[in-house]
């Protein structure tokens, strides 16, 4: 049961981003497809893409039944005790897979209908262009400021982006936005945090340490905090160091990030927005 609880909270964890990433910052991602933007987040799954609290509520629903199922059915496979954990393990680890590639059938469901505005369309059209992002792009209608990739394989990614985020966003910071998202696509970002949580989820059965859910958990900040970093630089190499700067300090002007951000920083799988503007200029990014 201990290890059923790991998994449990490793899930829970990867509720963020698994699905994708938003892009954004402390408070916000509005970036990683992720704080509230990967979502990371998974800040309970629903909240991978903005939606509407009865689709978020219908999905959260779903994501329990199923993750209820695959578990008692691995209890009705084995009759000895012996094996309960291990089959309990291989449960977590079905119902990983299920989160992760669900991501591009999720994000249809949360943000089912396209914008009709022609104006916005035709910016994002623009910034594709530009950017030859190599994607589908969707445009839907929704106040938050936030992009989000979903797919755990390049082939099937696709970039949600909200009616929000064109309208705050310059067009040099929308061209980095589309790159950033990219980046996630490209060095396959979520495909790493799937089999990092893959990993931790064996381990966890072969030692059987409670500690070890805290070694976990840092990993897991650590590997989010480089999937953003790398995310930016993949911008600043595609639209330029400037434009990649100008979208983070256009976003810093919708998530403003408190003072004591940077001493909280450490319990957020993201790294604030000043500490990636910070990092596009240096070319080195903080983990705290």
């Amino acid at each position: 049961m201990d290890r059923l609880c790991h998994l449990f909270r490793w899930v829970q964890l990867q509720s963020d981003g698994k699905r994708g990433r938003r892009l954004g910052g402390y408070r916000h991602r509005a970036f990683s497809t992720t704080e509230h933007p990967n979502g990371h987040h998974l800040h309970g799954l629903p909240d991978v893409i903005p939606t509407t609290w009865f689709r978020r509520l219908i999905l959260a629903v779903f994501v329990v039944e199923v993750g209820a199922t695959i578990l008692w059915l691995a209890s009705l496979a084995v009759t000895d005790k012996a094996d309960k954990a291990f089959a309990q393990t291989v449960a977590g680890l079905v119902i990983l897979l299920v989160v992760y590639t669900a991501g591009p059938l999720t994000a249809r469901f949360l943000a089912p209908v396209a914008s009709s505005s022609r104006p916005l369309t035709e910016r994002l059209q623009a910034a594709e262009a530009a950017t030859a992002i190599g994607l589908p792009v969707f445009l839907y209608d929704h106040k938050d400021v936030n992009a989000v990739t979903v797919g755990m394989l390049q082939r099937h990614s696709r970039v949600y982006v909200t009616s929000g985020m064109v309208e705050r966003v310059s067009d040099a910071g929308l061209e980095a936005v589309l790159a950033h998202e990219a980046t996630h696509a490209r060095e396959h970002h979520i495909l790493i945090s799937f089999t990092y949580a893959c990993c931790y989820a064996m381990v966890a059965h072969a030692t059987d340490s409670d500690g070890l859910f805290l070694i976990g958990f840092l990993g897991f900040m650590a590997l989010r905090r480089w999937s953003e970093y790398r995310a930016d630089a993949g911008a600043a190499a595609a639209v330029g160091k400037q434009n990649t700067i100008t979208m983070l300090e256009e976003l810093s002007l919708v998530y403003k990030t408190p003072k004591v951000a940077r001493w909280l920083s450490f319990a957020s799988p993201y790294p604030t927005l000043p500490m990636r503007i910070e990092a596009v200029r240096t070319g080195k990014g903080r983990l705290i």
